[in-house]
């Protein structure tokens, strides 16, 4: 039997011509530098057929499943003009040595790209991605073969343009899409019609969001930056622009105007220049003004006037109520006014009331100008641990929180930084000589060098004169930390992390049945019914109340059998060699460097269970009294709005123990994986006083050597 390269029907050997389709196999030539028809991929899987697209990056193929028996497609990284194929063969060959190191950069990102969507393999608006793996010395993407055409060539095929109900059952599907890919973090950068496939064979508009080949990735450095003008907002003109969601948004109201119009909209660069773009509703008279409003926020040039999500984008669209965008202007214009006087008849009221207070206690709330030795610790995220270009290192991050402090109150830092694996080792020692610094990081101070730390009332009290209600976990305070010589600055939660099926190595992988929440160890087994998880050190002793005693009994038997080291468990995590990590929120960030688009994480599924204090800060009893003062201060400052804001959300070290900021900055900015865990705090209780971290580094030393 023989199989046509188009339809990939089969039919007797022997006819040249496709009897279902008539494709003539022998005379239907191509492009000499495809893949020649007929080609076995992925030793023998996937038999290659016609070409279906082309772009300067890629040729996409219909194919054929052997395994499956069904139509695929295969994109081929072929990035035109840099790469050339001996005619006749499959291998891709670099036109030039100077080429390269770009092409190389090129394919890695097409491997990010095809990790980038498998995520989405359940989601109905996004392509489904089933395998990606090398060969010929460059790159493939096995795909859906999506029924339909692009939505560029159906708006060509309807006449030029859209008839309102239909562009908005487009619309709809487009944002449908990108509600679940902006909740991973990844901004597509790229919608346009081209990109977008539309069936309406079956009586209902089906679509499918393709193409993530100029995506965006929280944590990873792309290559080659992308873009198509009159569809692109003016961000992704600066290479240092910020990328976000209301980046699409702008993208998909640029798409819906030329649906509706047939006309492409000015380009972003010209119209930030003079701004002639026509309201959609004047371009279209058929358009009600609340639904051009919509479109035309989309696209508004300032991000801040944009819908920043798509659920905001289709609510606006649905209720038709949306105001344009210079009545939007004004209205906000309004609100800070009346903001702002509200503030300032605050304020002087407090002023007045707080004047004689304020006088009679200046030298209790003043500072004198001073010097301070700051010791802190550089773990894994930061630069000097190997981090991306987008991290800060440990002092930055120190300079960040404390800036406005150190200048308000002529306090000198003079910061020294250590890095994660050798900090506990100098503070101990220098507790040892009792030459511990002013203040500083001391989450690894050993229990019996805590007599060298001053009691920290200073920062209890201007905390409790500044409502302790503000902070998370405070009234437990007391209890955690009895002698009140440690402040923690964030908190940890307990997170399970999950390799997605296709990163652990392509056409082997197998697919994670657990996607949690976790209730216990026996989720996490692989397709062959074997555990396959690793445990954070850090961690042990939290895991081990949280799932009982055998889980990490049961990850030393793991590590034995196989030859591991239970320190390890990062590296064999990321490695491949397990499918689930325990761990904490504190490698969130280490694992979008590490695993960009590979990774998703799960809660715990328990109503009640405790999290780890980090960050925990103190003050040397042997410093002077005005240097204790201003180093208690400091302490009280980091747990303030802005401090907060810079370690927790700016550098994602720990959520924010301050209310305001977790609640209404933090889970706004990580608000894909993590804002699973946000319904989960209420419920949750401290574990990292005093006793715990000390219960915990012993319960560690007694398995570190396993």
């Amino acid at each position: 039997m023989a199989r046509c390269f188009k339809c990939m029907k089969e039919y007797p050997d022997g006819y040249e011509i496709c009897p279902y389709c008539g494709y003539n196999q022998v005379g239907d030539a191509q492009n000499q530098y495809y893949l020649p028809q007929g080609t076995m991929l992925a030793n023998g899987r996937y038999q290659i057929g016609v070409v279906v697209n082309t772009g300067g990056f890629g040729i996409v193929y219909r194919a054929w499943d052997t395994v499956f028996d069904k139509m695929i497609a295969v994109k081929e990284y072929y990035p035109g003009g840099k790469v050339t194929r001996i005619p006749g063969t499959c291998q891709v060959v670099v036109y030039s040595e100077k080429d390269a190191e770009n092409y190389a950069h090129g394919k890695e990102d097409f491997l990010v790209e095809a990790r980038t969507v498998a995520r989405f393999d359940t989601k109905p608006n996004v392509v489904d991605v089933y395998d990606y793996f090398e060969a010929n010395n460059t790159a493939y993407m096995v795909m859906e073969f999506m029924g339909g055409i692009p939505y560029s060539q159906y708006i060509r095929q309807h006449g030029g343009k859209l008839d309102v109900k239909t562009a908005m059952a487009v619309t709809f599907g487009v944002l449908e899409a990108l509600k679940e890919v902006h909740k991973a973090r990844v901004i597509h950068c790229d919608i346009k019609p081209n990109n977008i496939f539309v069936d309406d064979s079956g009586g209902t508009i089906k679509v499918k969001l393709f193409d993530f080949g100029a995506a965006y990735l929280a944590g990873f450095e792309r290559k080659n930056d992308t873009l198509t003008p009159c569809y692109a907002p003016p961000e992704l003109y600066n290479t240092k622009g910020k990328r976000g969601p209301y980046t699409d948004i702008y993208s998909v109201g640029a798409m819906m105007y030329y649906a509706l119009t047939g006309v492409k909209p000015d380009e972003a660069t010209d119209r930030m220049q003079e701004d002639h773009l026509r309201p959609l509703h004047e371009a279209n008279p058929q358009v009600a003004k609340g639904i051009s409003n919509a479109v035309m926020r989309a696209m508004a040039l300032k991000e801040d006037i944009r819908f920043q999500t798509a659920d905001q984008f289709a609510e606006a669209l649905t209720k038709g109520n949306a105001l344009d965008v210079e009545a939007e202007i004004r209205r906000r214009k309004r609100r800070r006014i009346l903001q702002v006087a509200a503030t300032f008849t605050v304020l002087v009221g407090a002023g007045a009331i707080c004047a004689f207070s304020m006088m009679r206690q200046r030298d209790e709330n003043t500072l004198r100008p001073t010097s301070l030795e700051v010791w802190v610790m550089a773990d894994e995220n930061d630069i000097s641990a190997g981090g991306s270009s987008d991290a800060v290192t440990a002092d930055q991050r120190f300079a960040n929180m404390t800036e406005n402090f150190q200048e308000q109150y002529k306090i000198d830092c003079n910061v020294t930084v250590f890095p994660y694996d050798e900090y506990g080792d100098k503070l101990n020692e220098a507790a040892e000589k009792g030459e511990l610094p002013d203040v500083f990081d001391s989450t690894y101070l050993a229990s019996q060098y805590m007599d060298r730390l001053e009691p920290l009332e200073e920062t209890r009290r201007l905390m409790e004169e500044n409502d302790t209600a503000d902070w998370l976990f405070m009234d437990a305070y007391d209890n955690e930390f009895p002698e009140k010589k440690q402040m923690p600055l964030c908190f940890q939660m307990p997170l399970v992390y999950i390799r997605q099926a296709a990163a652990a190595g392509g056409e082997g992988a197998q697919e994670n049945e657990f996607s949690g929440p976790l209730h216990t160890i026996e989720e996490l087994k692989d397709s062959d019914n074997n555990y396959s998880y690793s445990v954070r050190a850090e961690d042990y002793l939290l895991y081990d109340h949280l799932l009982g005693d055998g889980c990490v009994e049961q990850y030393s038997q793991l590590a034995q059998d196989n030859g591991w080291k239970m320190g390890d468990a990062l590296e064999l995590f990321t490695d491949g060699q397990v499918q689930y990590y325990l761990s904490d929120t504190g490698d969130y960030q280490l694992m979008y460097e590490k695993l960009p688009g590979q990774f998703q994480v799960a809660p715990m599924g328990f109503d009640q269970y405790q999290v780890r204090f980090d960050h925990l800060w103190s003050v040397s009893k042997s410093s002077g009294k005005s240097k204790k003062k201003a180093a208690q201060w400091l302490i009280h400052y980091m747990l303030t709005d802005r401090a907060q804001n810079a370690l927790g959300v700016k550098s994602l070290e720990g959520l924010p123990l301050s209310a305001v900021i977790r609640d209404t900055v933090f889970f706004d900015v990580y608000n894909g994986d993590l804002l699973q865990i946000q319904s989960h705090i209420p419920n949750v209780a401290p574990a990292g006083g005093s006793q715990w971290i000390e219960e915990a580094q012993e319960y560690r030393k007694k398995w570190e050597d396993r």
